[in-house]
């Protein structure tokens, strides 16, 4: 399970200590493998603990993965996708980096309820087949049009989680809502009542929520927030003697249509994507000096091949990373250069562990594209590089 959580997201078990089946982080969370409480082989009963200081009875939710093929990694990656993006994105900024962020009116979530969605996932027998049911359970909005049924079974004061399970062999098809690790009659009869196709071979498709109690300061209801902000000089906001440029995605991503992106993203958080057949992408630093003493500080995308990512997953696990450089190549446009840079190679390093635990992004060293090379090395005027777009322009 350390090893899955890792390779979704960076750095997220550093410091973490195995205990048997429990894995615990320093940061105060804990996840555990239970004995399966509603069936046995390969089904794998996993909790999670949000916060372990809170004693003596400690929340948690609970969740079951199956490993399809009996191999654990599967089980362990439909857990992570899911339940465990739940997980990640409760215990973080709150910043939509690991899973979707629904306001109590938002048309995707639970009415009344501040809620965490995961993105749907999809494995069996047919890719093709695959995709189709992902792409069913998203259109269908099942959260959103079961949620009457759910009312009933939401008594944790602290969290429900609520894990939606579809699909099945052709003519046994199964719709299933567990709440809190229970099988919820209503909601799964509520689910099945939507008509969603039946699957033409063996394929199962998932989501995991976590539904909060609204807080007087969940304001805020459009759907599936995505964001970064930090108070540092690394580009997460305009501070006017720090600006910096955060870019959401990299271009190809960006091209992608809905329909696309649904078949074909398999890993989304804040700092690294992996699309099928797209590639593999990294957020990352670029620097640059400006005449008057200020650098700006770009957070865009970079594509790595599929060895270099996974080595680079592999050095974090293993507290390995700091002083590794790699290559990649450069997947954003910059302004004034635009698409002047664009496929640029890059070598990347810089990494290192900041005091509280997280990683410091990977920054661009060095280019053997002429252009983006006396980007990193000159000066540039700050009237060329950041126009209006200078925060200074912005300050009474």
């Amino acid at each position: 399970m350390r090893e899955r959580l890792e390779a979704y997201a960076p750095g997220a078990t550093r410091g973490a200590e195995l205990k048997g089946d429990s894995l615990l982080s320093p940061r105060g969370w804990a996840i555990a493998v239970a004995p399966p409480e509603h069936a046995g082989g390969h089904h794998y009963d996993v909790v999670a603990f949000p916060d372990v200081s809170v004693q003596p009875d400690v929340p948690c939710f609970r969740d079951c993965a199956v490993a399809v093929a009996g191999d654990p990694r599967q089980a362990a990656d439909a857990w992570t996708q899911t339940a465990g993006a739940c997980l990640l994105e409760l215990v973080s900024a709150g910043d939509g980096d690991f899973a979707g962020r629904v306001g109590p009116s938002g048309e995707q979530g639970v009415p009344g309820w501040s809620s965490i969605i995961s993105g749907v996932l999809g494995y069996g027998m047919d890719e093709g087949e695959n995709e189709r049911l992902q792409a069913a359970l998203i259109e269908a909005n099942v959260l959103h049009r079961i949620a009457d049924a759910l009312g009933p079974a939401l008594e944790s004061p602290f969290f429900n989680g609520v894990r939606i399970f579809y699909g099945g062999a052709p003519g046994s098809m199964t719709c299933e809502v567990r709440v809190n690790g229970e099988y919820d009659e209503a909601a799964s009869a509520a689910m099945a009542a939507l008509g969603l196709p039946e699957p033409t071979a063996f394929t199962v498709v998932r989501l995991f929520a976590l539904l909060l109690p609204a807080s007087a300061d969940d304001t805020d209801d459009t759907d599936d927030h995505h964001g970064h902000s930090c108070g540092c000089s690394c580009g997460g906001h305009l501070d006017p003697e720090h600006p910096g440029f955060e870019i959401s995605e990299p271009h190809l991503l960006a091209e992608l249509s809905p329909e696309e992106r649904a078949r074909r993203i398999r890993t989304d958080t804040d700092v690294l994507k992996i699309a099928k057949d797209v590639g593999n992408f990294l957020k990352v630093r670029l620097p640059i000096r400006l005449d008057d003493g200020r650098t700006v500080v770009y957070l865009l995308w970079v594509y790595l091949r599929a060895e270099v990512a996974d080595e680079l997953v592999r050095r974090v696990n293993d507290s390995d990373i700091e002083g590794f450089r790699f290559e990649g190549l450069l997947c954003n446009t910059v302004e004034p250069w635009g698409e002047d840079v664009l496929r640029a190679p890059v070598v990347l390093g810089g990494q290192r562990v900041n005091p509280d635990g997280s990683l410091r992004y990977s920054e661009i060293l060095e280019s053997s594209d002429p252009l983006l090379s006396r980007i990193l090395t000159e000066t540039w005027p700050a009237e060329d590089v950041l126009g209006d777009r200078d925060p200074r322009l912005r300050t009474p």
